[in-house]
């Protein structure tokens, strides 16, 4: 009998032929019952009933929390179809023994070039002047002067698959001077073109650009906040390409309000979807974008793919190349 593989969100088709290979697929959104990011543990009809017959489940931004994975007692894997598993309920999934299984290296080179994307469309106000230019302001493009990456100094805070490729793009596509921030990398093991220093509070100093490419934690939660925005120049303009918690958005929206720093760039946001109503939707030179780093179609066919592979690992009783809990494999090595 076919393992039950619960698929809620819609992924790239290759992900979807391999699992419909092996596997028999529950896929709602193929047959367009809407779909939210709310718990699988909520009373959704179908979600509910695609969880707890499920061997297997596939997210993207969806939530699976304690109390939906108490009803899912057949759950053997959960595979996150992008890098960050915040949406997961990863200690909960260890108490079941169950692995969750990610794909750390399929969108480096997405998220990298976006990073790129913003900070130019940022610099040279691109966003405002194609609206003035649709609007009918075509004699406003003097308000829309911007400033060159050449030269400048980029801050990366993260030197992993993203961050350092973001720096070797900058630095040697751009002339921008990068310098980097990154307490787990030894000196000794980077060889790229960035300068690495020990001092955060110092690289906010010299920033003109600020990037970063680091996981969720309690140490790096609202690194960005009223205290760190004031060691920026008011020249500064931040790009957030990682986890919108990162930063403490009010604390950003005021400084962009009271023009701290020259403007952001925000792809990822500490509530998904963002509000219309929040702060940073009003904020002057905020530009803003719904979650969109990772998605180019060869990122997005990797991460199927790669999703889908790790999950059929796990049922086929193999151990996955990319887990986000690998204590569940201890026994093995025991």
């Amino acid at each position: 009998m076919k393992p039950t593989v619960f698929i809620p969100e819609p992924i790239a088709p290759c992900g979807l032929d391999l699992l419909r290979a092996e596997c028999h697929c529950l896929v709602p959104w193929e047959d367009r019952i809407p779909q939210s990011t709310q718990s699988l543990g909520d009373d959704r009809g179908p979600r509910d009933q695609g969880l707890s017959a499920a061997d297997g489940v596939l997210v993207r931004l969806f939530k699976i929390d304690r109390q939906a994975l108490s009803t899912a007692n057949r759950l053997k894997v959960i595979a996150k179809h992008g890098v960050g598993v915040d949406n997961i309920d990863c200690e909960a999934a260890t108490a079941r023994q169950i692995p969750v299984v990610y794909t750390p290296t399929a969108n480096a080179n997405a998220v990298a070039e976006q990073t790129i994307a913003l900070m130019l469309a940022l610099s040279r106000q691109i966003a405002p002047a194609s609206i003035a230019l649709k609007e009918g302001r075509f004699n406003d493009r003097h308000l829309y002067q911007g400033v060159e990456l050449a030269g400048k100094v980029l801050v990366v805070v993260g030197l992993g698959r993203i961050g350092s490729r973001v720096a070797r793009m900058a630095s040697l596509g751009l002339g921008m001077s990068v310098f980097a921030y990154d307490p787990f990398l030894p000196k000794s093991d980077y060889s790229g073109p960035a300068i690495i220093e020990g001092s955060l509070d110092a690289l906010f100093r010299k920033a003109d650009f600020l990037t970063f490419h680091v996981p969720l934690t309690p140490d790096t939660k609202h690194l960005i906040n009223s205290q760190s925005l004031r060691l920026l120049k008011p020249e500064c303009r931040i790009v957030n390409t990682s986890r919108g918690a990162l930063i403490d958005e009010a604390a950003l929206a005021l400084a962009l309000h009271e023009s701290r720093i020259a403007g952001a760039a925000l792809d990822v946001f500490e509530e998904e979807p963002l509000p219309a109503t929040h702060p940073l939707c009003h904020a002057p030179n905020a530009l803003l974008t719904p979650h969109i780093s990772s998605s180019t179609k060869e990122s997005l066919d990797r991460m199927s793919l790669q999703a889908a592979q790790g999950l059929l690992d796990v049922l086929h009783g193999k151990r996955p190349e990319h887990v986000a809990n690998p204590e569940v494999f201890r026994h093995e090595s025991s």
